[in-house]
């Protein structure tokens, strides 16, 4: 089964860390491979019409971002970004590369 999960993280390098999962903000299951890829896509165009910022990293995730989108870090005394990312899970295992 497919998943499609936004992550909501104060850093870019989110798949970095093990925990990454704690990050997961919106689910969306899928029945097979054609609703992922049509669901997929749909959200991809409401993320770059919502968000003035866009990345594109390694397996073609994308990374969403506004300039003002802010949280303050207690231990590093500064504001930091906040970044979205939209993953595919297949069989809750990261689905790469993603589809353009």
């Amino acid at each position: 089964m497919y998943k499609i999960v936004t992550i909501r993280a104060d850093y870019e390098g989110w798949w970095l860390f093990d925990d990454w999962k704690d990050n997961i903000i919106k689910e969306i299951e899928c029945v097979d491979y054609d609703e992922m890829i049509t669901q997929y896509k749909n959200l991809l165009e409401k993320y770059q019409i919502k968000f003035t910022n866009e990345l594109v990293g390694k397996h073609n995730i994308h990374a969403f971002y506004n300039n003002c989108d802010l949280s303050y870090c207690e231990d590093c005394e500064e504001d930091l970004q906040i970044f979205y990312s939209i993953l595919v899970l297949n069989d809750n295992s990261i689905y790469t590369p993603l589809p353009n």
